[in-house]
């Protein structure tokens, strides 16, 4: 979905996710006329949810000064609070419009919001044609979602797998026989994760595995059980059962600020490695695991 960060649901989910790591935010756009493309649809959100109570709205205030103090007339004070909440919000605009530094807030009506970005972006998802996974048009940005939610115990695993010997089971059997066998490995894998994560097809044979609020240790033994699940499966080749086996690279994504382009391409980089070690059997092709638990750490390798 190479287009996600210019889908308007998506870029106010991204803004809106810096307040659950950061109270308030301050934010300054060039004065009336000034300034980008870009810098001026983001003027344009900002504008948007300040006016529907989001950013800066009556449930961030923490006074009305002293209204009601001695006034016992509580419909004129209802129309007092009122008109201080829009004079409030006016001046606030006002402020950003002529490209003067303001301080925002997300209240209570923001978190709610966020919450419903990011179930209407993940109800929009489409499966693959197997429709066993999602489609891998989606898994960068969910990436990019899972990655705004991190917290410091909170880190999210990403799993990269390939399964082993496609072509032999094209060449061997025939392409139904090459997608059976696909078929079979998809349907392992989703069932294996589908309560810790979501599995997306990359390609032909390759999946992508995003584990929000996964530490690696927890997402090591996951994968080890998937990939020995798998190991204990067979497609059919020309009558003759041919086990299936995949190559996983597993990383894991601790920093906010993290591009998920990236993780998912380290992810395949470890990946290539664990897939140099499922060859040295001879006969048969074995699951391997392949960890790195940090940017400057030696993948740790295990055949499953």
């Amino acid at each position: 979905m190479a287009d996600y960060k210019h889908d308007a649901r998506f870029r106010e989910l991204q803004f809106l996710a810096r307040f659950e790591q950061e109270r308030w935010v301050s934010k300054v756009f060039p004065a009336r006329g000034g300034g980008t493309f870009e810098s001026a649809k983001e003027l344009q959100m900002v504008r948007s949810l300040i006016d529907r109570g989001i950013l800066n709205g009556p449930d961030t205030r923490t006074s009305y000064g002293a209204f009601g103090k001695y006034d016992r007339d509580y419909s004129r004070l209802g129309v007092q609070m009122e008109s201080e909440d829009l004079r409030e919000k006016a001046l606030l605009i006002e402020r950003l419009l002529a490209g003067e530094t303001v301080s925002l807030e997300m209240g209570h009506l923001g978190r709610l919001q966020l919450a419903r970005l990011q179930d209407e972006l993940r109800t929009t998802r489409l499966h693959e044609p197997f429709d066993i996974l999602y489609d891998g048009r989606y898994v960068e940005r969910d990436l990019a979602i899972a990655i705004m939610n991190i917290q410091t115990e909170s880190p999210v695993s990403v799993a990269y797998l390939d399964m082993n010997g496609l072509k032999a089971f094209n060449e061997d059997g025939d392409h139904a026989t090459g997608d059976e066998a696909i078929k079979a490995f998809f349907h392992v894998i989703e069932k294996a994760v589908s309560d810790v994560g979501d599995a997306y097809r990359k390609g032909g044979d390759e999946v992508v595995i995003i584990m929000p609020a996964t530490p690696l240790d927890q997402a090591q033994k996951r994968m080890r059980a998937a990939l020995a699940a798998l190991s204990g499966e067979t497609v059919k080749v020309k009558g003759e059962p041919r086990y299936l086996s995949s190559s996983c690279g597993l990383v894991v994504v601790k920093d906010v600020k993290a591009h998920a382009s990236e993780m998912i391409h380290k992810a395949d980089l470890v990946q290539k490695l664990a897939k140099d070690q499922s060859k040295t059997e001879p006969g048969r092709r074995r699951s391997v695991l392949a960890t790195r638990a940090a940017e400057d750490a030696e993948p740790v390798v295990e055949i499953i």
